[in-house]
């Protein structure tokens, strides 16, 4: 039987854990950084638990590197005219493209809050023409 991944953090502790720092840096970032962490009750000493999908999002948008894999730098992958070198080991083409695939990731998720704002402001807007019209 394979061990489902957790859908929820359910402590600071955890939330370190899943993102591979320690709990003051976790802290911080949610602090700084707007780590997604939702707070049960009121007060700093009060629980917390964060959501695994919206810590991934913020992952991919945040800018902030995931610890996991060890990338390569591009310069050594690409040739002047920004093509891939052939010539590269299968280990270094592999970490090119996972550095292209989190630069998708990141912008695909940059859309997706672009999209929903605009969705957010035609909506205001047709609701504000329906008052008009009545």
């Amino acid at each position: 039987m394979v061990p489902q991944k957790p859908q929820m953090l359910n402590s600071w502790k955890e939330i370190a854990q899943f993102l591979d720092r320690g709990v003051r840096t976790v802290q911080r970032w949610e602090r700084d950084l707007q780590l997604p962490v939702h707070r049960i009750g009121k007060g700093k000493r009060s629980p917390v638990y964060a959501l695994v999908s919206e810590v991934n999002f913020w992952i991919a948008t945040s800018g902030i590197t995931p610890p996991r894999p060890q990338l390569v730098p591009q310069r050594a992958l690409r040739s002047g005219n920004g093509t891939i070198i052939k010539s590269g080991s299968p280990i270094d083409v592999s970490h090119h493209l996972m550095a292209e695939s989190l630069k998708l990731i990141r912008l695909v998720a940059e859309t997706s809050v672009r999209q929903r704002r605009q969705a957010e402001l035609l909506r205001k807007h047709i609701l504000e023409m329906r008052a008009r019209i009545r």
